[in-house]
């Protein structure tokens, strides 16, 4: 069957994001999308899934759903990718923003945020639920040790282009966190702490009634 410029649009959305959900479609067309995800899942290049807690998704044709811890990092970074100027890393971004740069494991986990003329590279990190405030915080030092290994990302760092972001599922642990990751500014990365509640839906999900 012959795709649609929508079906193409849909599918580059999935393999981005590694699911779509309906409430935020990568168009203002929200009927057309719908239409074009059924087509899509008629040919069987999509799954459709519902989780328990009534959410609706859809990934790349697979046997079986997506775990709930994969569902709240993938949900999580979707959401986190709905401001305008940010969007989840693709190779194609890497050559066209960062050509020079290279490191094992790119552009997994990875946004690029394009609100200034220099766009500014970032790492997003899905909070679970279970992880403790203090594990996190060693964790982010680790993964800053890491980084800095590589020149290219301290050129970046040194043009304040580099940022990590921690994705919880409260507030109250963003207030937590946002202050335990406050001496880690003397290492010249930027921690930024981002709350999303809507992932609490996906941790701890009332089950729909039949």
């Amino acid at each position: 069957m012959h795709q649609t410029k929508m079906e193409s649009l849909l599918l580059e959305h999935i393999a981005r994001h590694t699911i779509a959900i309906d409430r935020y479609l990568p168009t203002d067309n929200r009927e057309r999308a719908l239409l074009g995800l059924e087509r899509l899942h008629r040919m069987g290049q999509i799954s459709q899934w519902t989780h328990q807690s009534g959410l609706r998704y859809w990934t790349r044709s697979a046997s079986k759903p997506l775990s709930d811890s994969s569902l709240v990092r993938s949900l999580g970074f979707l959401l986190f990718c709905q401001q305008p100027t940010r969007r989840r890393l693709t190779s194609s971004d890497i050559d066209e923003f960062f050509p020079s740069l290279f490191r094992h494991g790119l552009p997994g986990g990875h946004y690029i945020d394009c609100e200034t003329d220099s766009p500014c590279l970032g790492r997003a990190c899905v909070d679970t639920g279970a992880s403790k405030v203090k594990r996190i915080t060693v964790r982010a030092g680790e993964m800053i040790r890491k980084y800095r290994q590589s020149e290219a990302f301290n050129v970046l760092l040194k043009d304040n282009r580099f940022q990590i972001t921690w994705i919880v599922p409260t507030t109250a642990k963003q207030h937590r966190l946002t202050e335990a990751l406050a001496p880690l500014v003397l290492t010249g990365v930027n921690c930024r702490v981002c709350a999303i509640p809507e992932l609490l839906n996906v941790l701890a999900p009332i089950p729909q009634r039949v």
